[in-house]
């Protein structure tokens, strides 16, 4: 099985998502392991991450719910998580790394 292939931004060096450490805990960047530049997933990449995570929510809350209530909660689950399965796999082949700006906005909106 091939993992995923990413290209840096910066000096498009292909990087393999699960090879190299996250910076920290609360940072959203990491760094490329060959020219040492920084970048971040793009923003519908991180929308999608945001929809999965609802989608995750929902699908546990249909779990509690079949342990406690009955079994007819059973399918509304099963679909809950056949969707988040499809949405990480489809999602993971979407990824585009993109250069990390510290936050600030690139345009010259004011």
């Amino acid at each position: 099985m091939t993992s995923l292939m990413h290209a840096c931004p910066h000096c498009k060096h292909e990087i393999r998502i699960n090879e190299f450490p996250h910076q920290g805990i609360f940072d959203s960047f990491r760094i490329c392991p060959e020219c040492g530049g920084s970048f971040t997933a793009d923003s519908d990449t991180k929308y999608r991450q945001a929809i999965a995570i609802f989608i995750a929510i929902i699908s546990l809350l249909l779990t509690i719910m079949l342990y406690l209530d009955s079994t007819e909660w059973l399918l509304p689950a099963i679909v809950s998580y056949a969707a988040l399965g499809l949405l990480i796999y489809r999602g993971n082949k979407r990824i585009f790394f993109v250069p990390y700006n510290n936050g600030k906005n690139s345009s010259n909106d004011t």
